[in-house]
């Protein structure tokens, strides 16, 4: 997998194959940009996440199979992980897989969702529980978009760079934290354009470095779901509240778009502290890093609580795609620059969880 970064949309062409057909499915918010794939057959969606659904999957095959596109065909996702994820995942079952790239137009696509190779949709509201791994061709990366994107968008983006670098990187990661604490997308300078694409660059290289070496997630690359345990949980709880919310409208003929209670970048942001919070719980790191999170986190606009009690959140763990038997790959964050992959048991998770909601209380 390539990683194209570049400050503006005018090299894409160069990316593309000109000896086969190309379908372009694409986030239908993104209409202002429709006319940069001008010529090339659309598929638009609506990417949300009950959307992101094997129904429509179907629809896009459907649409596909009525355009002709056969299997030396060339797709190109355009839109955040929702869409990268759906059209990423249609292009690797079409006539048992089809090339494919990437165009992410969110800072949580470029540094996460579109990297990588995991394709998926959800199932009975269970995040990304039907996928594969399939490496598309190539990602091409570019700030242009951020400036039309809802500040919120933007902003659940940072947790996965940060997440990153929490991992892999102490001092980048506190370069990112300085830079987000006063970068704004919609104000752009050819500096801030270069330090941004600086800080995505090495983003991008931690995770296809350990890609790379793991692709099917057997050992390193488990580290890039730190944070996500907690992180899917507290999805899980809210979406199903939203749900309800939706359908009591719905009911009344009431029904205006509801805005999510936790965007995924959100959730994670909140998982990483969870994560700290156990991981204090087990002896392995102190309260000041998790007031550095915390604090760290605010100062990007990142929420670091979610005002479920940790133990409400367990139920939906026990589903998580990172269980085994009993037991759980949770990743365990020492310091910045250092967590472990630790296997422990559910039950064990469970008393972390109550011992650290106990320090919390007191």
């Amino acid at each position: 997998m390539a990683i194209y970064t570049h400050k503006n949309i005018s090299a894409l062409t160069k990316h593309i194959p000109n000896n086969s057909g190309i379908f372009v499915i694409i986030d239908k918010h993104l209409s202002s940009y429709f006319s940069l794939f001008h010529g090339l057959p659309l598929i638009k969606l609506t990417a949300t996440e009950q959307n992101k659904s094997l129904e429509t999957v179907a629809a896009i095959t459907n649409r596909l199979l009525k355009l002709g596109a056969d299997r030396d065909c060339f797709i190109i996702g355009v839109g955040g992980g929702i869409t990268t994820d759906i059209a990423g995942f249609v292009a690797s079952i079409y006539k048992r897989g089809v090339r494919f790239g990437f165009v992410p137009t969110t800072l949580l696509a470029q540094a996460d969702a579109a990297l990588g190779g995991k394709n998926g949709v959800n199932f009975d509201n269970y995040k990304n529980i039907i996928g594969n791994i399939n490496q598309p061709m190539w990602v091409y990366e570019t700030p242009v978009f951020f400036p039309s994107l809802p500040p919120r968008v933007f902003r659940e983006g940072i947790a996965e760079v940060l997440k990153t670098f929490l991992i892999f990187d102490a001092a980048y990661y506190k370069k990112a934290v300085k830079f987000f604490s006063t970068y704004n997308p919609k104000q752009q300078s050819d500096k801030s354009v270069n330090a941004f694409n600086d800080i995505l660059a090495k983003c991008g290289f931690y995770k296809s470095t350990v890609v790379s070496k793991d692709e099917f997630e057997r050992g390193e690359r488990r580290k890039l779901n730190f944070g996500h345990t907690f992180a899917h949980a507290i999805e899980k709880y809210y979406n199903s509240l939203d749900a309800k919310v939706m359908t009591k409208a719905l009911e009344q003929k009431n029904y205006k778009p509801i805005k999510p209670s936790f965007m995924h970048g959100e959730a994670v942001s909140v998982g990483i502290v969870m994560a700290a919070m156990i991981s204090k719980a087990a002896g392995h790191c102190t309260q000041n890093f998790i007031d550095m999170l915390q604090q760290d986190f605010q100062s990007v606009g990142l929420p670091v609580d979610c005002k479920v009690e940790l133990n409400k959140l367990l139920k939906f763990i026990r589903y998580d795609k990172k269980v085994s038997g009993h037991r759980i790959h949770f990743i365990m964050p020492y310091e910045p620059g250092h967590v472990e992959d630790e296997l422990i048991s559910l039950n064990d998770l469970y008393k972390l969880a109550k011992e650290a909601e106990k320090k919390i209380d007191e």
